[in-house]
């Protein structure tokens, strides 16, 4: 994951200087206007994934291979700062009304 970042910063330096002109002309224009999104949501996926020092689910990490509890409570939250950076925190997750726990009890 640390080389998708690395690989993310260089493909972020080669986008800084991608541009299309006559948009019916060039077949990549939509390409151009949406790179920027792309890589923002490809680094966001990359250092929760990070974050996450787990497997559950379809996240799944060779170096962490089993669940750990405590991320079972949170989520990863990505947030791209002003300045282009993107800040990464744990906000906790609401506890699960009592009503619906016991319905998830009763399905087990």
């Amino acid at each position: 994951m640390m080389r998708a970042l690395t690989g993310l910063q260089k493909l972020w330096d080669r986008a800084r200087r991608v541009g299309a002109l006559e948009p019916r002309v060039q077949s990549g224009w939509h390409t151009a206007l949406d790179l920027a999104n792309l890589l923002t949501v490809s680094e966001a996926v990359t250092r929760s994934a990070l974050e996450r020092k787990e497997s559950r689910g379809a996240h799944f990490r060779d170096d962490y291979p089993n669940r750990d509890a405590a991320f079972g409570k949170v989520n990863i939250v990505a947030r791209k700062q002003p300045d282009g950076s993107m800040q990464i925190r744990r906000e906790p997750i609401p506890e699960m009304p009592a009503e619906l726990k016991q319905v998830i009890e009763e399905m087990k």
